[in-house]
């Protein structure tokens, strides 16, 4: 089959496609003919060397997709799969860049046939990563909240979240003519980051509406600013790195005024796999899947074919904010 390789760890631009053998499923393991994969932050990360602990080299990127299955390894559970569509995520090996993937056929979501394949293929990191950044808020640990890139099609699913619970939310975006943009589709608290006086709006703002937890995913200097301006107290989550840069924080704000900076990893959130952290990682997809064509929807800027992805990723990847770009192995 045909696959996106890397050779080495220079971004998306080193991705070549070869020729790769055709994975096997093992007893429990599914098939699975790739429909789409989206691009994720963590997936350019990945190809940097930059996610994580970087893997043994070649490698086939791509963190989640979604496909039709086409065999079983065998097993009751994978044996009942074959013709549907799933989605699923790997976070080793060998990834949904390529004609064809096997996970385990216990850690895919069968798709309902409503659900597009974009938001069937985006069904698992974006939406869960969302569902858990706005958690603090639900449970009544924080008033409101703010967030960095919020035009992103993660910020975005933040933004319906809070629509639905009602609780304030401050979005924070790069560009002026995004503001209009947001507040069109119901946010009512939107910043520009490039704005004159930014760095007050956000101060005056965050202090009216007692919002101490933030989600950064911006990282580099706008951690900074999110420390100084908030309310003492707060606490940051950084969990992306768009600006390619180390965040940095005034220690007086950790010393004198209490702030917080914590790291949040998606991964983190599934390693408890006892029967009752199973059970809760299966209430949380399950929850997420019914809003997939809502609150937790995704939508597409670009489709790529693999012999495209080395040449047009790096420019579409300047603007992501119109929305994800999806790889299609098979078109």
């Amino acid at each position: 089959m045909r696959a996106a390789i890397l050779n080495s760890f220079s971004g998306p631009a080193g991705i070549h496609i070869g020729e790769v053998p055709t994975p096997q499923p093992k007893r429990g393991e599914i098939l699975i003919k790739v429909i789409c994969s989206p691009v994720n932050p963590s997936d350019v990360l990945y190809c940097s060397g930059l996610y994580g602990n970087p893997p043994k080299l070649p490698v086939t990127p791509g963190f989640e997709g979604c496909g039709t299955v086409v065999a079983s390894g065998g097993g009751f559970m994978a044996d009942r799969m074959i013709g549907k569509r799933v989605a699923g995520s790997v976070q080793t090996g060998h990834g949904f860049w390529s004609e064809f993937v096997v996970l385990k056929a216990m850690e895919t979501l069968i798709i309902p046939e409503h659900i597009a394949n974009e938001s069937a293929a985006s069904a698992l990191v974006n939406p869960l990563t969302a569902v858990a950044l706005v958690r603090p808020v639900l449970e009544g640990k924080h008033r409101a909240m703010v967030q960095t890139a919020a035009a992103s099609q993660l910020g975005r699913m933040i933004i319906r979240l809070s629509i639905r619970h009602g609780f304030p939310l401050i979005n924070i975006v790069h560009r002026s003519e995004l503001v209009d943009e947001l507040r069109g589709q119901g946010a009512q608290h939107v910043l520009d980051s490039s704005s004159v006086g930014f760095k007050e709006k956000l101060g005056t703002l965050s202090r009216e509406l007692g919002a101490t937890w933030a989600a950064d995913a911006v990282a580099g200097d706008l951690t900074g600013i999110l420390a100084a301006s908030m309310p003492h107290g707060s606490t940051i989550s950084v969990y992306g790195v768009l600006s390619g840069r180390e965040s940095t924080v005034n220690p007086g704000d950790l010393i004198f005024r209490g702030q917080t900076v914590t790291g949040f990893w998606l991964s983190n959130e599934f390693k408890d796999r006892s029967p009752l952290g199973l059970l809760r990682i299966a209430r949380r997809m399950k929850s997420a899947t019914k809003l997939l064509d809502s609150d937790l929807k995704t939508l597409a800027q670009a489709h790529l074919k693999l012999d495209e992805l080395a040449v047009r990723l790096p420019e579409l990847l300047k603007s992501t904010s119109k929305g994800k770009i999806y790889v299609t192995p098979n078109a």
